[in-house]
């Protein structure tokens, strides 16, 4: 094909399958890439060009299907989300618990101290009042409040 061994365009593709995947750290290029390294490997066996194409695209999906799910089963945890080694500030603070420094009335949001920092807090039940000193947990976050509950003793 133009002169180019198939040799050559398939380790051509592999290689770009495999900057892709780099730039996209989605796992689903790397496949492709294998897939061409197979395909290259079926040029040295076969000048037919319909066989190394279709080694192509079996390996391809095969690998995508396959081994995509077993690492997404593998990097989930008990709550079925990604294994995270940096959580983001709202899943920093949800279910953490901490104390009222002023107090929450129905009427007016008060301040609560969680993991070193102080919050503007609003009770989950909106008729609660949780007073000064009260420990409690975070439920949510609303915009820049905690939304929190009294601990249960």
């Amino acid at each position: 094909m133009f002169g180019i061994s198939m040799k050559i365009i398939w380790l051509i593709i592999a290689i770009v399958f495999g900057i892709a995947e780099a730039m996209t750290l989605g796992l689903t290029m790397i496949w492709f890439s294998v897939g061409a390294i197979f395909a290259m490997g079926a040029a040295f066996l076969t000048d037919n060009v319909f066989i190394q194409i279709l080694v192509f695209a079996l390996v391809s999906v095969v690998m995508l299907f396959v081994f995509t799910r077993k690492l997404i089963k593998l990097n989930r945890d008990k709550n079925n989300k990604f294994w995270s080694t940096t959580e983001t500030n709202t899943e920093a603070f949800i279910d953490k618990k901490g104390f009222i420094i002023r107090r929450i009335t129905p009427e007016e949001s008060g301040l609560a101290k969680v993991k070193g920092e102080e919050w503007t807090a609003v009770a989950a039940d909106p008729y609660e009042t949780i007073d000064k000193g009260e420990e409690i947990v975070v439920k949510s976050i609303e915009g820049v409040k905690l939304v929190v509950e009294k601990v249960k003793k």
